[in-house]
């Protein structure tokens, strides 16, 4: 059963949903039109609406709303201008029954034994109410209040025509220094529900790669109470962090979160789950073969079901497939499907010539050949004349775009953000590609090996690169405020890893910061990290096996911008001048030469 509360977030009345403890009940939440996640209370939540309760209700889940003072609730009716009895206003917009609306209507955000506990009270024109973490006040108009209410960020809130200050110990002594409104008794009751806000009772469990077979369990806040976690015999606490290290072992952590929970706390349980699965659904290769011959024009199904067999057969991943895909069936289409297994290589020079006008960039162009071949070579596997004869595009000699060491740095330095610069620093320090970050598992750092284990990267092949003692000191860390479940870089709902969208951003948006003016992505970094190894005079057999490319020619590349090779060259300038000793007052000495008149 899970529980409801509505609180005002970001100055909008919402429904948190709390307490989603199974997989069943998540999944069909998600489907709910206005369902969204926040990470202030780490929950989901719908609209305050009339739309979104009734799309909620029809979903059948069970429900438990917040517990309410009995004189208040009992209070369902409200008197209009006239004396006539209606029911709450919040019922018509949200079409909850009189009673379940009062339940939610006084509930504002809150924590720990502060949990729908409000104090109100009026005094000298002032109405000043604390609830879920803030202060309501209503005051008549004096410019001096509201300057004070500036000075403690007082804003107004025009819907509910009050002001709303964050319910902290400071803004409370400061309130009560100005206004003196509540006695001592009042006082310590609004302070100690303040602490629960701004310190929350939390223990939270979570693992690092750093210790394995070990949970590590921290206890925060006002009411922290260790005399629980010290019973458990083979307990271990880390000063330095601050926390505590216990056995993973189920049987543990379920009495552990049990005493705790009778204890008020709250509990962050950040351990994987038994039996979630924290892969998103890919389609099946049947799923993509009927998605996609259901939007292929009729006559070119049989082709193109034809080319899609061979390709599941020979286990291409969906990413491939939809690149071979659009340029072949381009080709059967200007081609034509009868002329299709019975034209020369002269045919498909002429295609590529075609194609190769249109302005389309390098890399279709060579996917474009790569498609057509495919055809020739697996899928028809009789057109030998094809296959030899046909020329592919020649490549353009582009060189990889590489920063100086300094350039790097600056990038690494960039960010304030923990999570963005580990990312970074895992990047430049290991020279995995972008999908690949995204597919690291906190259990593929090799803590104790110095290695980081890359499952299934560029053609479905593993490998390890090095665990640089650097990222290592900046992973501990970002263990201890990030806590990751199962990805070592999770995205906002913990259960899948971050987007390649996101990551792109952090890239462009570090090297903003440091005041590069050039064109640089994640696999710029890549690029970084082989060709300054290659300047240390790292052997590029190895370099080969790090990048995780299948041939040397495409490692080589780096061969032609490394400087370890050219900075042994003296050039014939320097030489001529002396090993490169500048010329003293060479304005005043220079000679024009004969030849330049």
């Amino acid at each position: 059963m899970i529980k409801l509360e509505k609180v005002l977030h970001r100055d909008k009345t919402i429904i948190l949903l709390k307490d989603i403890n199974d997989n069943s009940t998540k999944e069909i939440l998600k489907k709910l039109s206005t369902i969204c996640y926040s990470k202030t209370y780490q929950a989901w939540y719908i609209d305050y609406s009339k739309a979104s309760w009734n799309e909620f209700i029809q979903t059948g889940i069970a429900y438990q709303l917040p517990e309410t003072n009995q004189n208040e609730s009992s209070n369902t009716e409200h008197k209009d201008q006239t004396g006539t009895a209606t029911s709450p206003k919040e019922s018509d917009i949200a079409g909850i029954g009189a009673n379940q609306i009062e339940a939610l209507q006084d509930v504002h955000p809150s924590h720990g034994d502060s949990k729908g506990t409000h104090i109100h009270l009026n005094k000298g024109g002032r109405s000043i109410m604390y609830s879920g973490g803030n202060f309501f006040i209503s005051i008549f108009y004096n410019a001096s209040d509201i300057a004070f209410l500036k000075t403690i960020k007082g804003y107004w809130q025009g819907k509910i025509k009050k002001w709303i200050v964050k319910g902290s110990l400071e803004n409370l002594e400061k309130i009560q220094a100005r206004y003196n409104f509540w006695d001592d008794l009042k006082y310590n009751q609004i302070k100690e529900l303040a602490l629960n806000v701004e310190c929350p009772y939390l223990v939270t469990l979570y693992r690092t790669a750093e210790i394995k077979d070990t949970i590590l369990v921290q206890i925060t806040g006002h009411k922290a109470n260790t005399k629980i976690i010290t019973k458990i015999t083979e307990r271990q606490y880390q000063k330095d962090e601050k926390r505590w290290a216990i056995p993973n072992d189920r049987v543990i952590v379920d009495q552990l979160k049990i005493a705790f929970t009778q204890d008020g706390a709250t509990i962050i349980d950040r351990l994987p789950q038994d039996g979630f699965d924290y892969h998103k659904k890919e389609e099946s290769y049947g799923q993509f073969k009927t998605r996609f011959l259901a939007k292929t024009e009729q006559n070119l199904k049989p082709i193109v079901e034809r080319y899609l067999n061979t390709l599941i057969a020979f286990k291409r991943s969906q990413r491939t497939m939809t690149t071979y895909l659009g340029p072949f069936i381009k080709f059967v289409k200007q081609i034509g499907i009868e002329k299709i297994d019975i034209i020369s290589s002269k045919d498909i020079d002429q295609y590529m010539a075609k194609i190769g006008g249109e302005k389309v960039s390098d890399g279709y162009l060579h996917n474009a050949f790569n498609a057509i071949m495919f055809y020739y070579r697996d899928v028809l596997r009789n057109n030998e004349g094809v296959l030899k004869q046909a020329k592919r595009p020649k490549k353009d000699d582009t060189l990889p775009k590489i920063l100086s060491l300094g350039e790097v740095d600056r990038i690494l330095r960039a960010l304030d953000n923990l999570k963005h610069t580990t990312i970074l620093y895992t990047f430049y320090s290991s020279g995995i590609r972008l999908h690949e970050i995204l597919s690291l598992k906190v259990e593929d750092l090799w803590w104790e090996r110095d290695q980081i284990f890359v499952h299934r990267g560029k053609g479905r092949k593993d490998r390890v690169v090095p665990f640089s003692g650097i990222l290592k000191e900046l992973l501990k860390h970002y263990f201890d405020e990030y806590k990751p479940i199962y990805w070592l870089f999770e995205g906002q709902d913990k259960q899948l890893p971050y987007s390649e969208r996101s990551i792109q951003q952090v890239v462009k948006k570090a090297v903003k910061k440091a005041g590069i003016n050039k064109k640089v992505s994640p696999h710029t970094l890549r690029h970084c990290f082989a060709t300054h190894l290659m300047d240390g005079g790292t052997d590029v057999r190895y370099i080969q096996e790090l990048l995780g490319h299948s041939d040397i020619k495409t490692t080589l590349i780096y061969t032609h911008v490394t400087n370890h090779s050219l900075a042994k060259i003296q050039s014939p300038l320097d030489k001529l001048m002396g090993g490169g000793q500048l010329v003293n007052n060479l304005g005043r000495n220079f000679k024009k030469p004969e030849s330049l008149d």
